[in-house]
C-alpha cells in the first residue's frame, strides 16, 4: 500500500505530460510542424507535445520526500522512467532523486546513501560510521539524524559539452501556408533559451538557417536567413539565384546532399577568383619578330589550336589566348583563365596542341612526368641508370628519335661513366659509379626527324655511405668465463643490427655482451654488423679465442698476445684503422694510422674515375672540401697523404685524356695545394718525409711530397694557352708569352731571367710557393738532412726550349751559409726523389741574395747548411794539430816502449804506463779514423756505407780514450785509499781496466749505430763523417759518456787532493816528498781536467752556437793537440820515466850490487837510526836496501819492531813515486 500510495503522488505532479525525444548530438529531430500539418515524413517519430518553460525569474526550491517503504528497487525503476522537466501548476519539476535509504538493523538503524550521495564528515562521526570514512565522508551510519538530515550529492558536474545538432523539417507543399517560413521564425523567437530538457541536456540557442522551396523549373532553390551564406564552391557548382558578393551568395539552385547547409556568415571562407595561368612550349626553329603578327600564319595556327584545345579539355574556361613569341627557338606563351584548373586538363591541352601542331611544326612536348631514377636513391659510388620516356601513346611520338642528355645545363657526353642506350621506346642513361659531380638536374631530349621533341626532366643527388664503427675491430680473449662488450653504431639517420643477434635490437647504435664459451678452442670467430639499408653495408668484428696468456691490455687496443696485431677503429669522422704490436714489455707499439677524413675519401675514390665530363667540378668541390676541412687536414697525415695522390690522379686523367685546364680549375688546384703548404702541416710533413727516408730500400716506394710537386708540374703542363695570374695565401702563379728574352720579379723574392732564346712566340707558366719548404725535405744528392730550404721553391715551364735560365733568389735566414743552387730530382733515391745542382752553379751569394744558373726547367731552390763555419783557420788548425797530435802520440808509445821493462816491476807504475799507452793508442786510430772519414766526405763520389764505417770507428776509440781516462782516475782512487796494499792483485786491475777501457765503449757504440743507422740516421754526410744531431741526437752517445767522465775524473781528483793535504798536515813541513806530492797534483790536474773537459765542453758549445766561429776555432786547437798534452803530461813530465830513458841510454851494462845485509848485529837503537837515515839516500839505492833489511828481519825475528818501522816508512815511500 505504502508504494501504491507514493507512485499515486509522483503521477499526481505530472499534470501535462511532455515529450522531447533526445536523441545522439548529431541526429536529425523532427519538431511539431509535422503532426501539425498531417505528414508522417519526419525520420523519428517524437514522444509528446512540446512544451514551453515558464520564464527564468522564478524561484527554485528542493523538496525532501520521506517515503516509508520496502519495494525501494521498484521505486527507482519508476523514477527512471519518467521525462524531467515537467509543469505543475505554475511550478516546474527539474529532477527527482532517492539520496537515502534507512532500515533497522537489530536494535537501531542503518541510513546508507544512494550511489552518488553520501554523509558529510560531522555526521559519519557524530553518529558512527558502518563503512570506511573515505575523503572526509562515508557512505553508511549506524543512526537515523533528526531534523530531517539525509545524505547530500557528491557529484561533481563536469564542464557542459557544446554540440550542434542539425533539425530538418519536411512540410509538404500543398499544406505548406504561405508564409510558412514566417511562423517559423515566430515559434523559435517566443522560446526562452536556454530550454532545459533533463538534468544533464539543455538547449542553449536555436536557429533557422535555410529555407528550400520549389522553383519554376520543378527545381529547388535554397534560401539563406539573415546572417547566413552559402559557401563558394556551392555557389559555383549549384549556380545563384540571388546576387552574390566577393565572399559568397545567399540563394543557389539546388540542395546539396549529405546535410549541407547555410554557414554563418562569420565563418563562410573567401570566394576565389578565377584562376589564370600562364604555359609555354617551344617550336624548334628560328625566332622571327613577323610571328607575333596576327595575321601571320604561325600566330594563327598556335592561336587556333590554344583555343581548340582549351575550349575542348577545360570545362570552366573563361578564356585562352596566345601572349607573344619570344626567343629562345620560338617559346610561345599563352594564358588560360578558368574557374578552376586541375593537372589532368592542363594535360589534355599540351597532348592535343601537340597532336594538332607537330605534323606542321617542330614541337617541344615537356613531360609532367619526372625522369625515372633506379634506384631512387643512390650512394655514393654505386651504379645508377636513368630512364627517359617513353613518350606517351597519345602524342603518337614513335621510335624513331635521338637521345640527348644535359646535367646542370652541360652536355653529357657518354664515355666509360656514362653509356646510352635504348630499350622499349625509352632513352636510358646509365652511371657505374654515381659520385657527387653527378648530382644535379637531369635533361633528355629525344628528337624526331622533323624537329619535334619529347623532352623530359628530373633532380638526383647522391646519398652519404652510412659509416659504421665497431668495437673492438678485433681483440682477443682468453678461453675462460666471461663476457665481451660488442657495440656497433652509424652516423644519423642510419640504423645497424647484428646479424643473427636479434636481442642486440636496432638503432643508431647498438650493443650486447657476448658470453666466451667455456669449452671454446683457438680460433677466430666473426661477428657482423649491418646497416637497415638498400644495399647493405657492413662491419665485422673478429674475435680471437686463446688459451694462451694475455700480455698487452690496453683501452684502445683491447687485450693481445705476445706478437699479436691488434686493430683499433678510427674517430668516427675518419674511415681506416689503427693497427699495433703488442711486444714483450706489456705495451702495444708499432703503431700504424691509416684513418682518413671521410669526405677526402670520398674524393679519392672520385677521383679514380675523372674523365672531361667531371674534371672541372670535381676540382671544385675538392677545393671547398680541403678548405672547410684545413684543421682537420693538416694535423693528419695520412689524409694528406690521400689528398698527395688525389692530386696524382688528377694529373693521370688531365695528361692521359689531354684535358686542358682552364683559369678556374688550376686556382681550384693551387687553393687546394695552398692548404697542404700551409705552416701547421710542417709536423706531418715531417712524419711523412721521415717514413719516406725509413721505407728506402722497400719495393715500389714513392715519396708523398715528391708525389705532391710531380703532381702540381704535370697539372700545370695542362694549362689551357691564355695570359693570366693567380694568387693564393702562399702561392702565386703567372702565365705569360715572350718572344726572345723574358725577366719579371715574382713576389719580390725570385727573379727570373731569360736572357735569350731561339726566337718565336713562347709561353711560360711561373709558379712561385713561399712555404714548399715545409713539404719538402732538405736532402741532397748525400742524402743530407742537415741543409735547409733558404729560399722560395719555384716551379718554371714553358713551351719553348730553354737552356739559359738565371734565377735570384732572396735568402729566408741569413745566419745559413755554403749556398748550393738546386732543383728537384725526382728520381733520386730510386724515386724518391731530392735536390740536385747538375746543370745549376753558384753564380754570386751576396747581399741577402744568391744569384744561380741553370741549364734547363723544373722547380728550383737554394739550399744552405745551419752551420758550415767556411772558416780557412779552422782548416789549418785543424790539419796542422791533427799532425801534431798524431806525431806526438807516435813518440810517446816510441818511449813508453823504451822504458816498459824499467817501469814493469811496480804495479802501479805498470798499471799506471799500461793506461797511458791505450789512451795514445786510442786517440791514434780515432785520428786516423777521422782523416779517413773526412776523405771519404771530401769525395765526389758519397760512399755513405765507407763514412758509417768511420763513423763507427771514430765513435769507438774516442770512446775508449775517456774510459781508458777513468781507469787511470780510479787507479788513483784506489791506490790513495788502500795505503797499506792487500786489496786487487796485477792481473785482476788489469782485466777490469781492459773490460772498461774496450768492453764498454764497444757496447755504447753498437747499441748507437743499431739503433739509428735502420733509419738512416746514424750519420750526417753533409760536413765530415761524424755522427747525426739533428734527426736522432746520435752524438749524445759520444757527448753524455765523456762529459759523465769528465765529471767522475774531476771529484777523483778532489778526493785524491784532499787525502794528499791531510798527508801532509801530519807529516813535517820539512819532509823532502812535499814538493813531489804537489807535482803529482798538478799533473793529474792537467791531465784530467783542462785536456779533455775542457775540449769536450767546447764541443758541447759547437752545438749550442753553430755560428760562434771562436767556439770552433778554441774546440778545434784543443781537440787536434790531444796527443800533444798526453806525451806532456802523460809521459815527458814524469821525472822517473826520463830517468830511465837516460839511464838506458847511457849505460851499456848494469853493476852488479851484493844485496845481503852484513852478517853483524847492531843494537835495535843503531838498527833505528839506520832506518831513520835511509830515505835520504838515493831512492834507486833504497830499494836493495829494503832487501837486505828483509831477510835481516828473517834472520832476527826479536828484532820485528825495527823492521815494522822500517817496512812502513818503505811503503810510504812507493806511494809517493806513483
Amino acid at each position: 500500500m505504502a508504494l501504491r500510495r507514493a507512485v499515486q503522488f509522483i503521477f499526481i505532479l505530472v499534470v501535462i505530460r511532455l515529450s522531447v525525444q533526445v536523441q545522439e548530438n548529431n541526429e536529425s529531430v523532427t519538431d511539431f510542424f509535422e503532426p501539425m500539418l498531417g505528414t508522417n515524413t519526419s525520420r523519428e517519430k517524437s514522444a509528446g507535445p512540446f512544451t514551453v518553460l515558464p520564464p527564468p525569474n522564478s524561484n527554485d526550491y528542493e523538496l525532501l520526500v520521506v517515503l516509508n517503504i520496502s519495494e525501494v528497487e521498484t521505486l527507482q525503476t519508476l523514477l527512471n522512467l519518467m521525462w524531467f522537466p515537467f509543469p505543475y501548476g505554475s511550478a516546474v519539476f527539474t529532477s527527482i532523486d532517492t539520496t537515502t535509504v534507512c532500515a533497522l538493523n537489530v536494535t537501531s538503524y542503518q541510513c546508507t546513501c544512494e550511489e552518488s550521495f553520501a554523509w558529510s564528515y560531522n555526521s559519519c562521526i557524530k553518529h558512527g560510521a558502518c563503512d570506511a570514512i573515505t575523503g572526509n565522508t562515508c557512505g553508511c551510519i549506524n543512526d537515523l539524524p533528526a531534523d530531517d538530515q539525509y545524505c547530500r550529492s557528491t557529484t561533481n558536474h563536469s564542464e557542459p559539452t557544446h554540440v550542434e545538432a542539425v533539425l530538418e523539417f519536411h512540410i509538404p507543399v500543398s499544406s505548406a501556408p504561405p508564409n510558412v517560413f514566417d511562423h517559423i521564425r515566430f515559434t523559435l523567437g517566443s522560446v526562452y533559451f536556454p530550454l532545459h530538457i533533463t538534468r544533464d541536456l539543455e538547449i542553449i540557442d536555436a536557429n533557422f538557417t535555410t529555407g528550400c522551396f520549389p522553383n519554376s523549373s520543378r527545381g529547388l532553390q535554397c534560401q539563406c536567413e539573415d546572417q547566413f551564406a552559402w559557401s563558394c564552391d556551392k555557389c559555383g557548382l549549384y549556380g545563384t539565384c540571388s546576387n552574390t558578393n566577393g565572399r559568397s551568395c545567399r540563394c543557389i539552385n539546388g540542395l546539396p546532399p549529405n546535410e549541407e547547409y547555410c554557414e554563418p556568415i562569420s565563418t563562410v571562407a573567401q570566394c576565389r577568383s578565377p584562376e589564370t595561368r600562364t604555359f609555354s612550349f617551344s617550336i624548334n626553329m628560328p625566332f622571327d619578330p613577323a610571328y607575333n603578327n596576327k595575321d601571320s600564319q604561325v600566330y594563327k595556327d598556335v592561336d587556333s589550336a590554344i583555343q581548340a584545345q582549351c575550349a575542348k579539355h577545360i570545362p570552366t574556361l573563361i578564356a585562352a589566348r596566345l601572349n607573344r613569341f619570344r626567343r629562345g627557338s620560338t617559346i610561345a606563351t599563352y594564358t588560360v583563365t578558368a574557374a578552376s584548373l586541375k593537372n589532368a586538363q592542363i594535360e589534355a591541352v599540351k597532348v592535343g596542341m601537340f597532336k594538332q601542331l607537330s605534323p606542321k611544326y617542330p614541337i617541344t612536348f615537356d613531360s609532367s612526368t619526372l625522369l625515372k631514377f633506379d634506384p631512387p636513391e643512390v650512394f655514393s659510388g654505386r651504379s645508377m641508370t636513368v630512364t627517359c620516356g617513353p613518350p606517351p601513346r597519345a602524342i603518337s611520338f614513335g621510335t624513331n628519335w635521338t637521345a640527348e642528355w644535359t646535367l646542370n645545363g652541360a652536355l653529357v657526353l657518354e664515355d666509360t661513366l656514362h653509356i646510352f642506350s635504348s630499350q622499349g621506346g625509352a632513352a636510358i642513361l646509365t652511371i657505374p659509379s654515381f659520385f657527387s659531380a653527378d648530382d644535379g638536374s637531369y635533361d633528355c631530349k629525344l628528337t624526331r626527324i622533323n624537329g619535334s621533341v619529347f623532352r623530359q626532366s628530373g633532380t638526383l643527388f647522391s646519398k652519404e655511405i652510412p659509416s659504421l664503427r665497431v668495437s673492438p675491430v678485433r681483440e682477443t680473449v682468453k678461453c675462460e668465463v666471461g663476457t665481451v662488450r660488442l657495440e656497433c653504431s652509424v652516423n644519423s639517420p642510419y640504423t645497424v643490427q647484428f646479424l643473427n643477434f636479434p636481442a642486440a635490437g636496432t638503432g643508431n647504435t647498438v650493443s650486447f655482451q657476448f658470453t666466451i664459451p667455456s669449452d671454446c678452442t683457438t680460433g677466430e670467430r666473426k661477428f657482423t654488423c649491418q646497416s637497415q639499408t638498400n644495399p647493405v653495408f657492413g662491419k665485422e668484428i673478429a674475435i680471437q679465442f686463446t688459451s694462451g696468456d694475455i700480455i698487452c691490455v690496453d683501452a684502445e687496443f683491447g687485450n693481445g698476445t705476445l706478437d699479436y696485431r691488434a686493430i683499433a677503429p678510427c674517430s668516427p669522422d675518419k674511415e681506416g684503422q689503427r693497427t699495433a704490436v703488442c711486444k714483450e714489455n706489456g705495451k702495444f707499439e708499432d703503431i700504424e694510422d691509416s684513418c682518413v677524413l671521410r669526405p677526402i675519401l670520398t674524393l679519392f675514390n672520385e677521383s679514380q674515375l675523372l674523365n672531361e665530363n667531371n674534371l672541372a667540378k670535381f676540382l671544385d668541390k675538392l677545393s671547398n672540401t680541403t678548405r672547410s676541412l684545413t684543421e682537420e687536414v693538416v694535423v693528419s697525415p695520412p689524409t694528406m697523404g690521400v689528398l698527395s695522390e688525389i692530386f696524382d690522379n688528377v694529373a693521370n686523367a688531365s695528361s692521359s685524356l689531354q684535358i686542358s685546364i682552364n683559369r678556374t680549375s688550376m686556382e681550384d688546384v693551387l687553393l687546394t695545394a695552398d692548404v697542404l703548404t700551409i705552416d701547421s702541416a710542417k709536423a706531418s710533413w715531417d712524419f711523412l718525409n721521415a717514413n719516406d727516408t725509413r721505407n728506402t730500400s722497400a719495393e715500389n716506394r714513392k715519396s708523398v711530397s715528391s708525389l705532391l710537386l710531380q703532381s702540381l708540374e704535370t697539372i700545370t703542363s695542362g694549362l689551357t694557352n691564355d695570359t693570366f695570374e693567380i694568387s693564393t695565401p702562399s702561392i702565386l702563379l703567372n702565365r705569360t708569352t715572350f718572344t726572345n728574352n723574358f725577366n719579371a720579379d715574382f713576389n719580390s723574392s725570385v727573379e727570373v731571367d731569360i736572357p735569350q732564346t731561339d726566337g718565336g712566340n713562347k709561353s711560360i707558366t711561373v709558379i712561385t710557393f713561399s712555404s714548399m719548404d715545409n713539404v719538402l725535405p732538405a736532402r741532397d744528392q748525400a742524402n743530407s738532412s742537415t741543409n735547409a730550404i733558404n729560399g722560395r721553391v719555384v716551379l718554371i715551364q714553358s713551351s719553348g726550349e730553354i737552356n739559359n735560365l738565371s734565377l735570384t733568389f732572396d735568402i729566408l735566414n741569413d745566419t745559413l751559409g755554403d749556398p748550393k743552387c738546386v732543383f728537384w730530382n725526382f728520381s733520386l733515391f730510386e724515386g724518391l726523389g731530392g735536390w740536385d745542382d747538375e746543370g745549376c752553379i753558384l753564380v754570386f751569394n751576396e747581399n741577402e741574395t744568391v744569384s744561380c744558373n741553370c741549364n734547363h726547367l723544373t722547380s728550383f731552390s737554394i739550399l744552405m747548411s745551419p752551420f758550415a763555419p767556411n772558416n780557412p783557420i779552422l782548416d789549418y788548425i785543424t790539419y796542422i794539430g791533427v799532425g801534431l797530435s798524431m806525431a806526438s802520440l807516435v813518440i810517446c808509445l816510441i818511449i813508453e816502449g823504451i822504458i816498459w821493462r824499467k817501469i814493469g816491476k811496480n804495479d802501479t807504475s805498470h798499471l799506471r804506463h799500461v793506461s797511458i799507452v791505450n789512451i795514445a793508442i786510442s786517440l791514434l786510430i780515432a785520428n786516423i779514423w777521422f782523416i779517413i772519414g773526412a776523405a771519404i766526405a771530401d769525395a765526389d763520389q758519397k760512399n755513405p756505407p765507407a763514412c758509417t764505417a768511420a763513423t763507427f770507428f771514430i765513435h769507438f776509440f774516442y770512446l775508449a780514450l775517456f774510459f781508458w781516462m777513468l781507469a787511470s782516475g780510479l787507479l788513483l782512487l784506489y791506490r790513495m785509499l788502500s795505503v797499506f796494499g792487500g786489496g786487487l792483485s796485477k792481473a785482476a786491475m788489469l782485466a777490469i781496466g781492459f773490460c772498461l777501457g774496450y768492453g764498454a765503449p764497444l757496447i755504447i757504440a753498437v747499441i748507437t749505430i743499431a739503433v739509428t743507422a735502420p733509419a738512416k740516421e746514424y750519420i750526417r754526410a753533409n760536413t765530415v763523417c761524424w755522427l747525426n744531431w739533428d734527426e736522432s741526437k746520435a752524438l749524445l752517445a759520444f757527448v753524455i759518456p765523456a762529459l759523465v767522465i769528465v765529471v767522475i775524473n774531476l771529484i777523483i781528483l778532489l778526493v785524491v787532493i784532499y787525502k794528499m793535504l791531510r798527508s801532509r798536515v801530519r807529516a813535517s813541513a820539512t819532509q823532502p816528498g812535499e814538493r813531489h806530492v804537489l807535482m803529482v797534483i798538478a799533473r793529474s790536474l792537467a791531465v784530467l781536467t783542462p785536456i779533455f773537459g775542457l775540449t769536450w765542453g767546447l764541443g758541447v758549445g759547437t752545438m749550442t752556437d753553430p755560428n760562434n766561429e771562436g767556439i770552433h776555432i778554441a774546440f778545434a786547437f784543443f781537440n787536434s793537440l790531444q796527443g800533444f798534452f798526453i806525451l806532456v803530461f802523460g809521459t815527458l813530465l814524469d821525472k822517473k820515466a826520463m830517468s830511465e830513458l837516460k839511464a838506458s841510454q847511457t849505460s851499456t851494462s848494469g853493476a852488479k850490487v851484493d844485496t845481503t845485509f852484513p852478517q853483524i848485529y847492531p843494537s835495535s837503537r843503531n838498527l833505528h837510526k839506520l832506518c831513520s837515515q835511509l830515505w835520504f839516500f838515493d831512492k834507486t839505492k833504497t830499494t836493495k836496501l829494503y832487501l837486505s833489511l828483509h831477510l835481516f828481519y828473517h834472520c832476527h825475528p826479536a828484532s820485528v819492531g825495527i823492521w815494522r818501522s822500517c817496512d812502513i816508512g818503505w811503503k810510504i815511500w812507493q806511494r809517493e813515486e806513483l
